[in-house]
């Protein structure tokens, strides 16, 4: 269990790539660097969703991100369905800002503002993130800025939504955490965390992620998932399906979402996942019975796949500060979220501007 809720879909995609990309080191003062203006095309109002213009820029960044590299042969059908993938995550990007403005957290705020610029000056000089261990090497210049930007597809408006949407999600958690619920101090206010755990908004399970690279190919990582998957088929109990990871992965690096861990497994909510993956892993896993698989999710590490394993009441004892946090992060974050976003979804609309289907649009929608 993370204690961070979800952040909106491809948001850190979009941070990372930028992060791989300043690798320049330079040393300014935070008020040195002022928003850089969008082109008059990138600042073009494409859709509204939710009272929320979208602009070109964002579009454009988001599509990018979710289809670069896949849109070889995307037949209109295809296009359409992109397109609402992309106005989805973008949908919960706006609602994340809504949710938390409705639950006492100032979107646009001078804390919320100051970690924006402290993220944008890491940009320009350098530095570790949040306070935390990951060093990201300065662009030096404005020039080396945009430069950075441009090749992930991005603009400095976009990269500071994106910002502002991390920050608020972690504030919105941290204020609901300490305040229980909607800033009220009254434990009373809120459901009991056992009834969480034992509820059906909460599921058991691991993530297998089967990594191409390690696999020598897709290929071989979709050949290697259907023989373990087949071997979990068989399994009786959790120390079966230990048994199973541990024989098929022990030559294998693994993320904490995967199966490095296989101690207790991990515990999810229904609207848990930060990119469009891992939900429909999470949504699966919702469907599985104790040590049954799902199906077979695919993105450009290699080949996914849930399994579901029973609730141990045992977990609950040993991690009932999580739950809480889990349910706190469902019932106060991630499900009104991803209701306002829906909300939001089923109300677009388009401008004259919206980008049309064509092999020309796609193009310029997306980078390699």
């Amino acid at each position: 269990m993370t204690k961070r809720n979800r952040f909106s879909t491809i948001l850190l995609t979009l941070i990372a790539l930028c992060a791989i990309l300043f690798s320049f080191a330079a040393c300014q003062k935070k008020n040195e660097y002022p928003e850089i203006a969008s082109s008059k095309k990138e600042a073009t109002v494409v859709a509204v969703l939710g009272g929320h213009e979208v602009k070109y820029e964002l579009f454009r960044a988001y599509f990018s991100a979710m289809y670069s590299g896949r849109t070889d042969g995307m037949t209109e059908e295809g296009w359409n369905e992109a397109k609402i993938a992309v106005l989805r995550e973008i949908a919960e990007l706006y609602a994340t800002l809504d949710v938390a403005e409705e639950n006492g957290v100032n979107p646009y705020g001078s804390e919320i503002n100051d970690e924006v610029a402290e993220m944008i000056r890491v940009d320009y000089e350098g530095g570790f993130v949040n306070g935390g261990d990951v060093y990201i090497e300065g662009a030096g210049s404005r020039a080396k800025y945009k430069e950075a930007l441009a090749a992930a597809n991005l603009t400095d408006a976009v990269n500071r939504l994106n910002y502002r949407c991390s920050a608020v999600q972690n504030a919105l958690y941290d204020y609901l955490v300490a305040n229980l619920s909607r800033g009220t101090k009254d434990p009373a206010t809120l459901p009991d965390a056992r009834d969480f755990f034992i509820s059906g908004a909460c599921a058991h399970g691991v993530l297998i992620c089967v990594q191409d690279e390690l696999r020598q190919g897709r290929e071989n990582a979709r050949a290697f998932a259907v023989e373990m998957r087949d071997r979990l088929s068989d399994a009786a109990g959790y120390d079966d399906v230990k048994a199973v990871f541990i024989a098929t992965f022990s030559d294998q690096a693994l993320d904490d979402n995967s199966v490095g861990s296989v101690d207790q497994g991990f515990y999810f909510s229904e609207n848990q996942g930060n990119t469009p993956l891992v939900r429909a892993l999470i949504s699966d896993l919702f469907s599985l019975e104790p040590y049954s698989c799902g199906e077979f999710h695919e993105d450009v590490n290699g080949v996914w796949f849930a399994v579901g394993l029973p609730k141990n009441a045992a977990d609950y004892d040993r991690f009932s500060d999580g739950f809480y946090n889990l349910m706190v992060a469902e019932t106060w974050i991630n499900h009104p979220i991803v209701e306002k976003a829906n909300a939001y979804l089923s109300g677009v609309t388009y401008s004259s501007a919206f980008p049309t289907f064509s092999a020309e649009t796609i193009e310029e929608l997306t980078v390699e």
